[in-house]
């Protein structure tokens, strides 16, 4: 029985990724974030440490007290906007607290690091879609090249040192747990609005291309690095099996939740990147793993939840 450590355990998807560990029974569990739970309760036997991945001596005391063997590195405080805004801010709050963690990694012997990056982001403008992971990765936000970044120090830990890790770029994941509130997540953002009869924002025409997927497809490909042999110090893109623009994303959820919404267009914004999917048969051929899960099933799955979880 392995110990693993979740950074950013109690967010969208580590909620998923840390209910899936606890129910498996074949694992000690232990979630490090800033924050509780915010919609439900940590499964039972799972421990939370609250703090921040600032805390350099925190995080090591952690990993090597508790025997961490697999670290899931989850955790990020910024979005899109946010990392734009203040560049600076961004690398403090996640660049070196990432470097903090694979040093605290190396002092407690982890064995195996998982690392979340974006596959929406640290590709940029592709030359041609489907996006394979050996595409040219040119960020043109922020977020993209901090994302980007740590893959790269992460890859440098396992050259100089051996450490073993699994670098995930999923495309645009949605579902349960994901804040409905804020100003990422269109799935969830315009379900929630629509359920409360109110408008839509979209920047653009609305012909930004995504290949959205379930959560729950997203979290077998997280679980299944545990047992995978070919995952080790490999990076895998994760993503739908076809693409929507915004506009036919408000359609489906029209049609599926049997409501109409208002639309308010607004002006582009330049970070976004107009058109991507992402080529997943690396995935495929190392996990033996697709997406499962329809949009229109996931729509409505994520409307439920919204509808007894979110005020």
């Amino acid at each position: 029985m392995s110990h693993i450590l979740v950074t950013g355990g109690n967010g969208f998807i580590g909620s998923h990724l840390v209910n899936q560990l606890a129910a498996s029974k074949q694992h000690r569990v232990t979630v490090f974030d800033l924050y509780p739970r915010p919609y439900d309760a940590i499964p039972d036997g799972v421990q939370f440490i609250q703090g921040t991945l600032g805390n350099a001596n925190l995080i090591r005391q952690t990993l090597v007290d508790q025997g961490i063997e697999v670290v899931y590195h989850l955790a990020w405080s910024t979005i899109h906007e946010t990392a734009l805004k203040n560049p600076a801010a961004d690398i403090e709050q996640n660049l070196i607290p990432s470097v903090n963690l694979l040093e605290a990694c190396l002092d407690a012997d982890v064995k195996r690091f998982v690392y979340l990056s974006s596959g929406g982001t640290i590709y940029g403008t592709p030359q041609s879609l489907p996006v394979r992971e050996d595409h040219p990765t040119r960020p043109i936000s922020a977020y993209g090249i901090t994302k980007l970044t740590v893959e790269k120090y992460v890859q440098m830990y396992s050259y100089l040192h051996g450490m073993n890790y699994t670098i995930f770029r999923p495309s645009v994941p949605y579902g349960p747990y994901q804040n409905p509130h804020r100003r990422q997540g269109a799935v969830s953002v315009f379900i929630y609005h629509a359920l409360r009869g109110e408008p839509v924002t979209i920047w653009g025409d609305g012909e930004v291309q995504r290949d959205y997927f379930y959560v729950d497809d997203l979290t077998r490909a997280l679980l299944s690095a545990l047992d995978s042999p070919m995952s080790a110090n490999a990076v895998i893109n994760l993503g739908g099996t076809k693409v929507y623009t915004l506009n036919q994303l408000v359609e489906n959820i029209e049609q599926t939740l049997k409501v109409k919404i208002q639309v308010r267009y607004e002006s582009a914004r330049k970070f976004d990147v107009p058109h991507l999917q992402l080529d997943i048969h690396t995935a495929s051929e190392i996990l033996r793993w697709r997406p499962e899960i329809p949009l229109s099933e996931g729509i409505a799955r994520t409307a439920r939840w919204i509808k007894a979880k979110v005020d």
